[in-house]
């Protein structure tokens, strides 16, 4: 089976999403689109606007094949450790090659960036260039100028710079993978206002965090589920339900420098800062600086409320577990399955499937983070749900 990964956070799923799943299927050729999807938490540092279930859900009958789970606490860090994560996810599945949304498809250009960036002579730059007192996305735009000049003007966007470290990851990996650019069209990544043929997913995140469903290019089932989730939990999710929380944690954390990504100076400053802002918005601006980015500083926080710690991320690493979390599937996705669990791969679809293989997933670190993430992610809304990863199975979708 011919199998193309895509990774995705479908935040919500919406129909430039469907296009996408369309091209890659188109471009690659393949039988299978199998999709690494972050859970409950994305890599903007946020709880995602409706839980993960019914985000893959949508996802399928959008056009992909089988989704699974890209683990906690990777869905909600830096690029780099975000796509390294996700592809090593989807090598499990045998993928033969990847496809991705950018705003400039000249592939080329996007592996020679991705060759040149893992060279100790490149990362030696950003370093110069960071002692220059720049932020780490400034200083790498900078180091790429020195080589790239204007023409990286062109590739260095949202997209591309997850594409870039998509290619990264499988040559890391040692993948021998062929890569399917999809170029976006319609609004830009982090365009605000609902316009063009397609929207972005921030525009229609602020239009439903608004009250409005009118007018949105959501697929007819995406739609569908998002009004369910927000009939059952009276609200949707974000980062400003959790400032009374976060202001908890953070008051009765015994040291912020044990928090992943907080490093000295910023826990003085987080600490000074407690309780003088009503959204964590106004939070984060009041932390931002040169050396932490608004970007940044969204992932720290959501660390500290998820008491996602250094050690934790050490742990993680160093540790390989070979099985997928299957969230949703139709047919074709259940045949590759079944070709994944013929190669020695652990097929994850219900938590009793973890003691079926005699793992003892409360020994591992992935699994109790992403348990307890999950309890949080409930916590503001209502008709919350406790010990979700015991009691939800993946989807089956027959289409």
């Amino acid at each position: 089976m011919k199998i193309t990964g895509v990774v995705a956070e479908y935040n919500p799923f919406h129909a430039g999403h469907e296009y996408q799943l369309k091209m890659a299927k188109k471009l690659s050729d393949c039988d299978c689109i199998a999709v690494a999807m972050s859970g409950n938490y994305v890599q903007r540092g946020e709880p995602a606007i409706i839980d993960k279930f019914r985000r893959a859900e949508a996802a399928i009958h959008g056009g992909a094949d089988l989704v699974i789970e890209l683990p906690m606490p990777f869905s909600c860090q830096n690029a780099e450790m975000f796509a390294l994560a996700a592809i090593k996810e989807l090598s499990k599945l045998h993928i033969d090659s990847i496809s991705f949304g950018c705003e400039n498809n000249n592939i080329k250009l996007l592996e020679k960036i991705a060759l040149i960036q893992l060279t100790p002579e490149f990362n030696k730059n950003i370093k110069e260039e960071i002692k220059k007192g720049l932020s780490y996305p400034r200083a790498m735009s900078n180091a790429l100028m020195s080589v790239f000049n204007d023409e990286v003007k062109t590739v260095y966007a949202p997209n591309n710079v997850l594409a870039i470290e998509y290619i990264k990851s499988a040559l890391k990996l040692n993948l021998n993978l062929q890569y399917y650019p999809v170029k976006r069209i319609g609004m830009a990544h982090n365009d605000t206002k609902i316009s063009g043929i397609f929207h972005s997913a921030t525009a229609i995140r602020n239009s439903l965090l608004e009250g409005s469903f009118n007018n949105l290019k959501l697929t007819e089932k995406s739609l569908q589920l998002i009004k369910e989730f927000y009939t059952e939990h009276k609200k949707f999710n974000t980062l400003n339900n959790y400032v009374d929380y976060l202001y908890y944690k953070i008051i009765t954390c015994d040291d912020l420098d044990t928090i992943y990504e907080i490093k000295e100076g910023l826990n003085n400053k987080i600490i000074k800062e407690v309780y003088r802002h009503e959204g964590i918005d106004e939070l984060i601006m009041s932390l931002k600086s040169k050396r932490y980015t608004y970007s940044k500083l969204r992932k720290c926080l959501l660390n500290i409320l998820l008491d996602i710690k250094k050690v934790d991320i050490i742990d993680i690493m160093s540790t390989s577990y070979n099985y997928i979390k299957v969230l949703a599937f139709n047919n074709t996705g259940r045949k590759a399955i079944k070709n994944i669990g013929n190669n020695g791969i652990i097929v994850i679809n219900r938590y009793s499937d973890y003691k079926r293989y005699n793992l003892n997933p409360e020994k591992i670190k992935s699994f109790n983070i992403t348990n307890k993430s999950s309890d949080i992610y409930y916590l503001p809304l209502k008709n919350r749900k406790i010990n979700s990863e015991y009691t939800e199975n993946a989807i089956y979708v027959d289409i």
